[in-house]
């Protein structure tokens, strides 16, 4: 019995620590690499981008302002809505008349039911049922009650200015181009807001290497004050010594806790940027690195006219502007209207006869008509052909202005970005030079051949150097987003047009 407790109680506790492995849940770790239990996130540049999309609160915003602009396209195609119109009616009168030929009461109930819709074309269709149900106490009423049920169809057709629906084709294709020049300002915020977040990391990467070389020169420091500590006992070095070496070491703590504050700091605006919680620590996967090919001009340029919001923004101008000509040249023309209608109708002593006679009986109505409607001077329709006309010469001066800009841009940002790589190469090389000085100097040092002071400046020389070469390569690294910035490629691989 003993032996079955035992075993019952193996299983349980086997079972629990299955539960508790890693390995259970490693199917559905997230994409970053993250430790759950101190929740560190270890984040790629690709990743964090990704982040920034899905949970940044301003991209999320610019969004809404995207999508709230694309329901203006339905707004405008409003005017092409089937409509449907429903009437009832009802009068009784029993006003007093001068003779009573017409009868003392007399009922009216009017049932009547329409649609209408207009086409793409300006052409407006209406068909309309109706039926009157008239009732009288008068001797003299020949049906009593009767019912006059009518079926009609109306045309009309603008012939003139709004001709075949110009004015009113031309409205939606301006909204529509509205929508996408508000989706480009949309895109292109997006891509600020993601740009700011890619520099944000590289921030902290280059902070949290100030860190690692704060610490090798604490570290360094400690060593030299240790020494002088041991060698101050046997009289090999004397008070000045020390007290230069306690000092440096000092000076080294002090610069390691400040660069430790600021990586905090550096940490905490990347999370407010990725939308994470502030418990969670984030530590880059990416180091600081300029050991990237040159950047070419003409590919660069390619880019932008082919993705730049800006230049997109100022083609769809000049459309609009074509489109508004276009529109305002119609306006010259006088208001010319085609109405026509074919109506039949029915007469009988029930709802069911006058429907029927509707089409037993041929009592047609046809009209046609033509309404003409000019303003001999028609200043405002001239005003307006003038002003579209200047309007589309200030487009035209715009979008060749864009076209230079980003011209400009693109070249200098280009040499930008291949003057700093280079700048950060020598950078790299120069602090590997001073650490090697200052290694040569220790084997000087442990020698007795060299002092104190020279060991202090020279680890001086090493902590500048390599701080200069991690800025310059962050300056790089950010004159690099700049650039994907200006050829409006930094949303490239994770943004989906259709948002």
């Amino acid at each position: 019995m003993e032996s079955y407790k035992n075993l019952i109680i193996l299983i349980i506790v086997s079972f629990n620590f299955l539960l508790a492995s890693p390995l259970v849940f490693s199917q559905n770790r997230e994409p970053a690499t993250r430790n759950t239990a101190e929740k560190i996130y270890r984040l790629t540049l690709d990743e964090a981008t990704r982040l920034a999309i899905e949970n940044n609160f301003e991209v999320q915003l610019v969004q809404y302002d995207a999508q709230i602009a694309k329901t203006k396209q339905g707004e405008a195609e409003s005017i092409y809505d089937t409509l449907l119109e429903a009437e009832i009616k009802y009068r009784d009168n029993q006003k007093a008349r001068t003779t009573t030929l017409s009868g003392t009461k007399n009922l009216e109930n009017d049932y009547n039911v329409g649609v209408s819709k207009k086409l793409p074309t300006g052409t407006t269709l209406e068909m309309d049922m109706t039926n009157a149900r008239d009732w009288s106490n008068s001797l003299f009423a020949t049906i009593n009650p009767s019912h006059d049920s009518a079926l009609g169809v109306v045309v009309h057709q603008d012939l003139g200015r709004n001709f075949l629906g110009t004015q009113d084709r031309g409205n939606i294709k301006i909204t529509k181009l509205d929508i996408e020049n508000s989706q480009y300002t949309s895109v292109e915020k997006i891509e600020a807001k993601v740009a700011d977040v890619q520099k944000a990391y590289w921030d902290l990467a280059l902070h949290l290497e100030r860190v690692k070389v704060e610490e090798r020169m604490t570290e360094q420091a400690k060593k030299l004050y240790d020494l002088h500590s041991e060698k101050i006992k046997s009289g090999l070095v004397e008070a000045p010594e020390l007290l230069a070496s306690e000092a440096n070491y000092r000076k080294r703590m002090n610069n390691l806790s400040l660069a430790q504050n600021q990586a905090q700091t550096k940490a905490n605006i990347l999370k407010l940027l990725l939308n994470l919680d502030a418990a969670v620590e984030i530590l880059p996967a990416e180091s600081l690195s300029a050991n990237e090919a040159v950047e070419d001009f003409n590919r660069s340029l390619q880019k932008a006219f082919a993705n730049r919001q800006d230049y997109k923004r100022a083609q769809n101008d000049i459309a609009a502007k074509d489109i508004k000509i276009s529109m305002a040249k119609n306006a010259l023309w006088p208001e010319i209207n085609l109405e026509a209608s074919f109506v039949r109708n029915g007469i009988g002593d029930h709802f069911n006869d006058a429907v029927k006679n509707i089409t037993q009986q041929d009592n047609p109505e046809k009209f046609i008509g033509v309404s003409i409607n000019f303003p001999l001077e028609n200043h405002q329709a001239k005003s307006q052909w003038s002003s579209a006309k200047i309007e589309k010469a200030k487009a035209l001066v715009n979008f060749k202005l864009t076209e230079r800009q980003i011209t400009t841009g693109i070249i200098d940002q280009v040499r930008t970005c291949n003057v700093l790589q280079e700048i950060a190469g020598n950078s790299a090389a120069i602090a590997k030079l001073q650490a090697q000085k200052l290694e040569e100097e220790e084997k000087r040092f442990s020698r007795g051949r060299s002092d104190t002071d020279t060991m202090i400046r020279f680890q001086e020389d090493v902590i500048k150097a390599q701080a200069e070469a991690l800025q310059d390569q962050f300056n790089y690294l950010t004159a690099k987003i700049d650039l994907r910035v200006k050829e409006s490629t930094v949303l490239n691989g994770y943004w989906k047009e259709n948002y």
